[in-house]
């Protein structure tokens, strides 16, 4: 099957795979070729892609989308990273910033708070990511995958005289 995956940056895989396993918010949506039909909200976490040919790669989404057809996946994530783009460092000090900010929320709105779980629940999941990758790298089990987005186009033009009043 296909799977298509971009975010606010522009495309960020094309290819046929095997298998792809993408981060629901309910837990993780395993796809294979054949797949129901659905459409499903996206929380941050890994897409783990295994390629016709080659080794499984990871991506790590800030949230998003997937529209899945039979031969078709769609993914439209609100960022993405490569797992190796991912700084541990810089994870558990947001964890830590985000843990504190979820303690002590006295005197702070609910936004705040919902803010700082928002926070903890994306590093968590950032920090799992890289985890993950590390492991299966030491392993051979997984591939780098060092895509580059496709140089920007020129916009789109809007012919007004073709819309309606």
């Amino acid at each position: 099957m296909r799977l298509n995956v971009a975010d606010v940056h522009g495309e960020v895989f094309t290819g046929l795979v095997e298998f792809v396993v993408v981060p629901g918010m309910l837990g993780e949506l395993g796809i294979l070729p054949g797949h129901a039909p659905l459409i499903s909200i996206l929380r941050a976490g890994e897409l783990r892609i295994t390629p016709v040919e080659g080794h499984p790669q990871i991506l790590f989404l800030e949230g998003g989308m997937v529209e899945v057809q039979p031969a078709v996946v769609t993914v439209l994530a609100d960022n993405s990273l490569r797992v190796t783009d991912i700084d541990p460092k810089l994870s558990e000090s947001r964890i830590a910033a985000a843990q504190r900010a979820h303690k002590d929320h006295r005197g702070h709105s609910e936004m705040d708070f919902a803010k700082a779980e928002l926070e903890l629940q994306r590093e968590l999941a950032k920090l799992g990511a890289f985890e993950r990758y590390r492991a299966m790298a030491q392993e051979g089990k997984v591939q780098y995958y060092d895509w580059q987005r496709p140089a920007p186009q020129a916009a789109p033009k809007i012919h007004v005289e073709a819309l309606e009043d």
